[in-house]
């Protein structure tokens, strides 16, 4: 009877702890009843968040849904951002290796002052040893700061210096980029003058370029820049420097130097600091072979409409003009059609005292303006221009832009800054004046002693009838 109930114990304590295992697999470690507790805390909070979670928001959208919408919509936004960010045009598998030499050329000219130099008649001359030395050492940096660009580096060709002018020396450059087809974006805001500009200032400041080349960073300048311009400059073909002494030079037969017909032809004139630069363009009594030319000169060497001294066409018929700049240096253009030689023309240069201006206007049709047109500054000014146009023809003036001042008071006359056309006084500011005389040869005088005043642009034009044109008088 005793080992049966011992069997039967047996098996009660077996079955007890299997109880306790159970139930230790149900509710947890009996020897941990905190931790019991804890779990029995926690098991309705987990069902609270699952119950959230499955809540529906909208129609079938459920919490959870929408959660997993809003976390893949960000993760989207983020592998696109990544995606452009390296999608740029520097990217090497974005770059059109034909764009340098197949893409549309865009030009850029302007000037900086280089401190530590001194100027000397080497520098006008592109063979010496002097021009070569420092054009190089500028040329090399121009090429890193636009080469390293990130913005620029990918449109970036060439660039070079082209001449240097008196006082602390001013270096004169271009610069070539290349463009894609679509370019107005990037003309308007990665081309922009303001950022060359900025990059190249940029640069400038920085310790080493000042302690080596002492650039001032304020003295640069730039703008867009004619393209046959350009192009003469970068081959020295039909392109000619004059550095002017004490006495005067006179070229012939233009057409034969260094230039193939019906080229543009440019003549770069440096004069000794505080003096004008005079140049008298003529051809030869027997006439000329042209059917054409316009003739451009310019106060600076940049083909810059701000700066214009006189514009003119000459169309076959023998002539002289001569203009006068304002300051010390001259850049005059002719500009030939088809079928034009010139051969038979001739320009001579002469320095004059500071203060000469004016000259003598001739073709059928041109322009001139004040000395330091738009500039604001007119101070103690006397220019006079004789305007010969062939015989039988009168001459139509017209101003667009006027600027003298204040005008005179009720019973006063223009007696501080005014213009004269043949004995006739203007003054004030006014726009689009146009005054028309039969006469073939008139005087302009321009006289001014403040520096307030904007001064005046006018073209002419000859024409045999005066009366087809209302608005002149």
């Amino acid at each position: 009877m005793t080992e049966p109930n011992a069997i039967s114990m047996v098996m009660v304590s077996d079955n007890s702890e299997q109880a306790a295992q159970t139930e230790r697999f149900l509710v947890g470690p009996a020897e941990q009843p905190e931790n019991n507790r804890c779990w029995r805390r926690l098991t309705p909070t987990y069902k609270c968040k699952r119950d959230i979670c499955n809540k529906i928001i909208c129609w079938k959208c459920k919490m959870w849904m929408l959660i997993v919408s809003v976390a893949t919509l960000i993760a989207a936004i983020i592998i696109i951002v990544i995606l452009s960010i390296r999608a740029t045009p520097l990217d090497d598998e974005f770059i059109d290796p034909k764009l340098k030499t197949h893409g549309i050329p865009r030009y850029y000219i302007g000037s900086m002052k280089i401190s530590k130099y001194s100027f000397t008649p080497e520098l006008m001359m592109p063979q010496s040893k002097n021009f070569t030395s420092l054009s190089n050492t500028l040329k090399i940096m121009l090429k890193q700061v636009y080469t390293t660009s990130p913005a620029l580096g990918y449109y970036f060709v060439d660039s070079d210096i082209f001449s240097f002018s008196h006082g602390s020396v001013i270096a004169y450059y271009w610069l070539q980029f290349a463009l894609p087809e679509e370019q107005d974006l990037l003309i308007k805001y990665t081309l922009s003058i303001e950022v060359l500009i900025n990059i190249l200032r940029q640069h400038l400041h920085t310790a080493d370029v000042r302690r080596i080349m002492e650039i001032e960073p304020s003295s640069v300048t730039l703008q867009v820049a004619n393209e046959e311009y350009v192009r003469n400059l970068k081959t020295g073909q039909c392109v000619h420097r004059v550095l002017l002494r004490s006495k005067e030079q006179t070229f012939d037969s233009l057409g034969l130097i260094n230039c193939s017909k019906n080229s543009s032809n440019y003549w770069l004139v440096q004069g000794e600091s505080g003096s004008s630069i005079k140049a008298t363009i003529s051809t030869k009594p027997v006439g000329s072979n042209c059917s054409g030319v316009d003739v451009a000169t310019y106060s600076s060497w940049f083909p810059d409409p701000k700066q214009t001294v006189s514009k003119f066409r000459q169309t076959g018929q023998p002539f002289t003009s001569e203009v006068i700049a304002s300051g010390n240096m001259l850049l005059v253009a002719f500009n030939p059609t088809a079928g034009c030689n010139l051969s038979q023309y001739s320009i001579t240069f002469l320095q004059v005292p500071a203060t000469a201006c004016g000259g003598v206007l001739g073709g059928t049709n041109g322009s001139f303006m004040s000395p330091r047109y738009s500039n604001d500054h007119q101070e103690d000014i006397i220019c006079t221009w004789n305007l010969k146009l062939q015989e039988h023809l009168g001459a139509k003036i017209f101003f667009k832009d006027l600027k003298l001042g204040r005008s005179p008071k009720p019973g006063q006359f223009c007696v501080i800054d005014y213009l004269e056309v043949n004995g006739r006084r203007f003054c004030g500011d006014h726009q689009h004046v146009c005054l028309c005389s039969k006469a073939s040869s008139l005087q302009i005088k321009f006289h001014s002693n403040q520096t307030d005043i904007k001064g005046f642009a006018a073209g002419y034009t000859a024409t045999d009838d005066c009366l087809t044109d209302s608005r002149c008088h």
